[in-house]
């Protein structure tokens, strides 16, 4: 054989062999073998670098389809071929964040950040992993952007029904005023009292504020008042006192605790206390943008650009989430009006909001109700299973899920009669994600016994022995190391499996 013939013969060899584990990997990937999937895909690139630009799309087309395990495995089957493209690693930041592995995720971005520190979508997506925040990219970057502006601490409002109380002046998110709200504080700004005026009036204020409190010691409420106003008429010593006092009677109330942080962060410079004071009423009410906003404003002003970041994109992902508004009372009030109104689309991700914040049943019930309305039935499934666990006793959201789960394989078992069982394998694995069990699986196995699928067959029956007891090992998962490298924790399955159970065989 000529020397030509034998290097054409070699390369046919190398893409028949490149096309065949190709072809193996994908069939992996769709049995949720992943470590064997990316062994071949590693060594089909390897072989064919060409299938490397078809790996990328095969791992856009998983995420795009929520398919995230699977995009993950082939990502790090691609970085092993290009370890410093950071586009690629901030892709797999994103796609572990979408399966709640946020540790991982970090360690991803701080690794794109040591080879591009520039790149601002990973230094967004690091900051957001700190907060659990899965968004990422150009959203994230949007949504906290609308918020970065804020120059001022926010305070919390006067309590009780006072009469000439105003609201305190915080910045808000609200709408441009109309022309004619406008003309009329141009008219009220001509009309301002004089500077004496001014100070005759404070001094009212704080006048009956202070028999308030000399009226009623020891409560609460006319002690975080009276601080409130000598915090806004610039008494910083007296606003200081008095909000500790507020403070010693209420140990735990967020609204002392967020303002004392603000007064000495305001006319006292004293940093270091007010974040201690945040930071333990962040603890306590994770949820509490009022706490978010000012730590975002505190770190600024010590010159912490990588906490400022932080907290300005924890702050811009909440108030997204709840349609600008800060108090949770508002933004259940303004959820349910929307609810009552049937604008579902606006409804949707306030109640899946106010689902995580509150944890009631209330609002997963609720949402579930409007994903039904809307034909989003895996949102719908999803909704039921969050209230089972938070609800475990449920019986309406369980015999929901077990009704639509027993249709599914209703359906299968009628095209199993028909001989349509590649349909019948799709319907099944619809039963099989909204109410597993050992006897489905078993079914399951039996189909793609009888299509071929071995694969699949085998892994099936993997499923089956975990429900069942028998076998406790964790599905494959391919894994970073703490230094964010990327390991290839390949190995082969050494259990055997019994013979599919035949009295549960299909018809021929």
């Amino acid at each position: 054989m000529a020397l030509w013939d034998k290097l054409t013969s070699s390369k046919d060899k190398d893409e028949k062999r490149a096309k065949e584990l190709w072809d193996r990997a994908i069939k992996y990937y769709e049995g949720k073998l992943f470590n064997r999937g990316l062994k071949d895909l590693q060594e089909a690139i390897d072989l064919n670098p060409d299938y490397g630009n078809e790996a990328m799309e095969l791992m856009q087309t998983f995420s795009s389809q929520g398919n995230e395990e699977q995009a993950l495995s082939v990502g790090f089957a691609l970085i092993k071929m290009d370890p410093r493209n950071v586009e690629l690693i901030n892709k797999l930041g994103n796609s572990l964040r979408n399966i709640r592995s946020f540790d991982k995720a970090k360690r991803l971005y701080t690794r794109a950040l040591k080879i591009k520190p520039d790149y601002k979508e990973a230094q967004y997506n690091l900051a957001g992993s700190t907060f659990r925040i899965t968004t990422a990219d150009g959203g994230l970057i949007s949504q906290t952007r609308k918020v970065e502006s804020i120059k001022l601490p926010r305070r919390y409002e006067f309590q009780g029904t006072r009469v000439g109380y105003q609201e305190v002046p915080n910045e808000s998110f609200e709408e441009k005023k109309d022309s004619n709200k406008q003309d009329k504080e141009e008219e009220d700004e001509e009309n301002q009292p004089t500077e004496e005026e001014l100070a005759v009036m404070r001094e009212g204020f704080i006048n009956e504020l202070k028999k308030d409190v000399e009226s009623n010691p020891g409560t609460w409420d006319y002690e975080f008042n009276l601080a409130l106003l000598y915090d806004l008429f610039e008494y910083g010593e007296l606003a200081i006192q008095h909000y500790r006092t507020a403070k010693e009677i209420e140990p735990e109330n967020r609204m002392s605790i967020n303002n004392l942080a603000v007064a000495l962060m305001v006319h006292k410079k004293e940093h270091s206390e007010a974040e201690t004071l945040l930071l333990k009423n962040l603890g306590e009410h994770r949820y509490d943008r009022t706490t978010v906003h000012n730590l975002a404003i505190l770190y600024r002003n010590m010159g912490k650009s990588f906490q400022t970041l932080k907290y300005f994109v924890y702050l811009g992902d909440l108030l997204d989430k709840s349609l600008m508004d800060y108090e949770t009372g508002k933004m259940e009030a303004h959820a349910q009006q929307l609810f009552e109104r049937r604008k579902y689309m606006e409804a949707v991700p306030v109640f899946e909001n106010l689902a995580t914040e509150k944890q009631q049943p209330f609002w997963l019930e609720k949402l579930a109700v409007m994903y039904l309305n809307q034909k989003k039935e895996d949102m719908y499934i999803g909704a039921l299973k969050r209230l089972l666990r938070l609800e475990p006793d449920s019986e309406d959201a369980s015999q929901k899920l077990n009704a639509l789960a027993d249709d599914y394989e209703g359906q299968a078992q009628d095209k199993i009669k028909k001989g349509s069982k590649n349909h019948a394998i799709q319907l099944m694995m619809q039963a099989v994600k909204i109410v597993e069990t050992p006897e489905r699986w078993v079914e399951l196995a039996q189909l793609y016994e009888d299509e071929g699928e071995d694969i699949l067959a085998e892994n099936a029956l993997k499923r089956w022995k975990q429900l069942s007891g028998g076998d406790e090992s964790q599905p494959e998962t391919a894994s970073i190391g703490a230094d964010g490298a990327f390991l290839n924790p390949f190995h082969s399955l050494s259990a055997t499996f019994p013979a599919i159970l035949r009295p549960l065989a299909t018809p021929k």
